[in-house]
């Protein structure tokens, strides 16, 4: 018997040497942690957790300096290192997401975010229409009169402490949907929708799943209850996807209706434009003639909100810290407001254009904190990055937080510093160094609306939670204490004493 297992050990050393040939003379000719053949960097598994995964890979970066490796299993990961290699990455047209991207396939298909060559060229110009600045515009009200539901909901927390994060992703949740499907959800004022608990347990357990490699594989993974719990939040999902389409194309069809009756019938006072959707310009949008398909629809609306939920939500729990943290920053930020907006009593993009250091306070958040740390590709086929060559099948991990932390590119990167944003500041960086919204072709479609969002909101929350700064007897406005959370990697506790103005 022990014959025969050392032939059959044998054997499959021998057929994984001859199948991985190509990807094991890549890594051994990259810098990295010691690796077990078969097993690769088996002491890496327990530090694959959301809570120290960043911290790992920021400890790799300090210790080699340069692109390193880790192997899991048979599987080379690559971590480049410079703004050049990342510039090269983002743009090569030949590379596509990463093998554990497609995992987010079951809840967002195969929209923008994971797919790649023909569909991800003519879907991306198809939705740019839908993100034009006067299209955003339009959302002002929207986002404004949930902002005003948030300041309420936190008015009537009397002061006690809170996990302001399920707060803040209800608001947002409830913002992205009515401004890109037409559908009013109203989580924040329910706290038992369905919708929105499904959406947020799907998104939990799809990153603790892309955060451990021992759920890789679909054989593996679907004999799991994460799996069944998974599958039970997406039915929800996608159920309430499906009658949401159904109401936005008969709306549709009464919208066309009302155009063409009134078109031949003198104009009525009242009668107005409804304000047009993300899902109204994929209902209408052809491309060679063609109709995009009910699937295609659902995995674009799906992407926008999955993308757009999370890490708008996470961007603002750390803008909250932050004013917390930073006094003087906050007081900066009132005064602002109070200058800037005194006779403003309804918030536009105009408005918020003339806010040009809570600009600067936004970017700083976005790079301190670096709300997505990592973002990768995967090699095709025979690709050549930074002067070194890669076979495919080589996943490249592009380091965003270590790119904006790095004393080379920032002064003084551990410290909070909005002004290093100023004019004559940012002109030094080089390209592909602050990339808050990834870079490159496939740089984010929602960035604009993600920044408007967090303006928005956090005029609201200032205008609201504010006390008189000047006097140096108050108390902090806004206290925040940060520990440690499985989901996005912090859970904000918000307490506030406040005098609304």
């Amino acid at each position: 018997m022990s014959l025969v297992l050392i032939i059959f050990l044998t054997c499959a050393l021998c057929y994984f040497i001859h199948a991985k040939w190509d990807i094991l003379r890549v890594g051994c000719r990259i810098r990295g942690p010691w690796a077990i053949p078969l097993v690769g960097n088996v002491q890496m598994i327990s530090k694959l957790k959301p809570e120290s995964l960043f911290k790992s890979i920021a400890d790799f970066r300090a210790k080699y300096g340069e692109t390193y490796r880790l192997w899991l299993g048979p599987e080379l990961w690559v971590f480049l290192h410079s703004p050049a290699e990342t510039r090269e990455a983002l743009n090569e047209p030949t590379l596509t997401r990463p093998v554990a991207f497609q995992q987010l396939s079951v809840l967002i298909g195969n929209g923008l975010l994971i797919s790649h060559g023909k569909q991800w060229e003519t879907h991306r110009r198809a939705l740019s229409p839908a993100f034009h600045p006067n299209i955003l515009n339009t959302f002002t009200p929207v986002i404004a009169q949930h902002g005003d539901e948030l300041v309420g909901k936190l008015h009537a927390t009397k002061g006690n402490s809170i996990e302001v994060s399920d707060y803040l992703f209800a608001c947002i949740l409830d913002a992205i949907v009515e401004t890109s499907m037409g559908k009013q959800l109203n989580s924040l004022t329910n706290p038992h929708n369905s919708y929105a608990h499904a959406f947020h347990k799907a998104s939990e357990l799809l990153f603790k799943r892309m955060t451990n490699p021992l759920l890789a594989l679909d054989f593996i993974f679907q004999r799991t209850k994460m799996y069944r719990e998974l599958s039970a939040s997406v039915a929800v999902i996608h159920q309430l996807m499906a009658s949401v389409i159904d109401e936005r194309i008969e709306a549709l069809k009464q919208q066309e209706a009302l155009v063409t009756e009134t078109a031949t019938a003198p104009a009525e006072e009242g009668i107005r434009k409804q304000r047009r959707t993300l899902l109204d310009t994929l209902l209408t949008t052809q491309i060679a003639g063609e109709q995009l398909t009910r699937s295609e629809i659902c995995d674009e609306v799906n992407t926008f909100v999955f993308a757009g939920v999370d890490t708008t939500t996470a961007a603002m729990c750390f803008v909250l810290y932050s004013l917390g943290k930073y006094t003087a920053e906050q007081q900066k930020l009132v005064l602002e407001i109070e200058e800037q907006l005194l006779d403003v009593a309804v918030l536009t993009a105009d408005t918020l254009n003339r806010l040009t250091y809570l600009d600067l306070f936004i970017k700083e958040v976005l790079r301190y904190y670096t709300i997505a740390p990592l973002t990768g590709r995967q090699t095709t086929g025979d690709t050549v990055i930074g002067g070194r060559h890669y076979c495919a099948g080589v996943t490249l991990w592009i380091d965003l937080y270590g790119l904006a932390h790095d004393t080379q590119y920032f002064e003084k990167p551990a410290e909070f510093q909005p002004l290093r944003f100023a004019q004559t500041q940012k002109e030094q960086l080089p390209p592909y160094v602050y990339m808050p919204f990834s870079g490159g072709p496939h740089m984010c479609i929602g960035r604009n609306y993600a920044l408007l969002i967090m303006k928005m909101l956090t005029v609201q929350i200032l205008r609201n939670f504010v006390v008189e700064l000047r006097d140096p007897h108050e108390e902090l406005v806004l206290q925040s204490q940060m520990v440690l959370k499985s989901l996005n990697g912090f859970n904000l506790l918000f307490k506030h004493r406040v005098k609304t103005v």
